[in-house]
């Protein structure tokens, strides 16, 4: 499936989503596009959008993030220093060396009680462009890798629908599937693997403004390089957020 494709996927039932969202407030809801890059200009920006979007719906379901893609490995006797590219930078590579939006839709409790749960159904797309440098050399090569990730999560939540804060965990397995692959490692696509990733994440909801704000984890369980000469790993770290207006009385709001 193309890139293109499963972007356009993605937002036709992004805008399916809020449409429906938009007409019912159904309170079992759980509905979320998340969007992380891997550049702090890139990551803080969209929150401006992020905040009107969150406005019009009365929800928290448009979050941002920094994200910070990590990879390792080696071809053979040959060990590879790789590295991204400056987080604060302002040239193309550095703003767009990470891009993953992701689409969340499933089921939450909403309870008064002090605990609840959920699970949700996930697509994501991940855009990975960083620096590969053979050891001995100055040399520095570029690499961009694209995926679809599709998967589901279960949380739980820590605190009731009258209280300001609550306190969100969550744990999930995702399918990463290569679409495109350029540089020095492989001849393309087709020698990059794929496998399952786990996702693992911690957030906290205030009274006020912002919501969702946490850390997580996204750790690949599988060697992405085919051949048997060779080894390329990855995992990746997150700082989410969600700027919204007071998100305990919209949860409120459900009920009375």
């Amino acid at each position: 499936m193309k890139t293109n494709n499963i972007i356009a996927i993605i937002l036709m039932v992004a805008a399916y989503s809020i449409n429906a969202n938009a007409q019912i407030r159904n309170k079992h809801l759980f509905f979320h596009i998340d969007f992380a890059a891997g550049n702090v200009y890139t990551a803080s920006y969209p929150s401006f959008l992020t905040y009107g979007l969150n406005e019009l719906t009365h929800s928290n379901i448009f979050e941002s993030a920094l994200e910070y893609s990590v990879f390792n490995g080696d071809l053979g006797n040959d060990k590879i220093n790789m590295r991204n590219y400056n987080i604060t930078g302002f040239t193309a590579n550095e703003l767009f060396q990470n891009l993953h939006p992701s689409l969340k839709i499933g089921y939450q409790s909403s309870s008064l009680s002090d605990f609840n749960y959920g699970a949700y159904a996930t697509a994501e797309y991940q855009h990975n462009h960083f620096k590969s440098r053979f050891e001995g050399s100055d040399i520095h090569h570029k690499n961009t890798l694209n995926r679809a990730l599709f998967g589901g999560s279960l949380f739980a939540v820590i605190g009731n629908m009258e209280k300001p804060f609550r306190l969100m965990f969550e744990g999930g397995i995702r399918y990463s599937m290569c679409l495109g692959y350029k540089g020095p490692l492989a001849i393309g696509k087709e020698d990059i693997d794929n496998g399952i990733s786990s996702h693992w994440a911690i957030k906290v909801s205030t009274a006020k403004g912002l919501q969702d704000f946490g850390v997580y984890f996204d750790i690949n369980h599988f060697d992405l390089l085919k051949s048997e000469n060779g080894k390329l790993n990855n995992w990746s770290a997150g700082l989410i957020w969600a700027v919204t207006p007071g998100q305990r009385e919209n949860r409120q709001n459900v009920y009375y």
